[in-house]
């Protein structure tokens, strides 16, 4: 388990998408599971900050996907 950053919730839609998504694409381009477990708790949460689905990420977000 990692901890999970304390965000102001707007809208949590799209969080539980993010997440997998986040995670799933950081293991595909060969980052290690902690690495991509990391990321994927930090996009879902900033989905929860956001309103809507799909928030636009920031670059510095879109940056370690990759």
């Amino acid at each position: 388990t990692i901890p999970t950053p304390k965000v102001q919730a707007v809208d949590t839609v799209g969080a539980g998408d993010s997440f997998p998504g986040a995670f799933i694409s950081s293991i595909l381009t060969g980052k290690p599971l902690r690495e991509a477990h990391e990321k994927a708790v930090k996009v879902a949460a900033y989905v929860c900050t956001q309103s809507g689905a799909m928030p636009e990420l920031p670059v510095i977000l879109k940056d370690r996907l990759l």
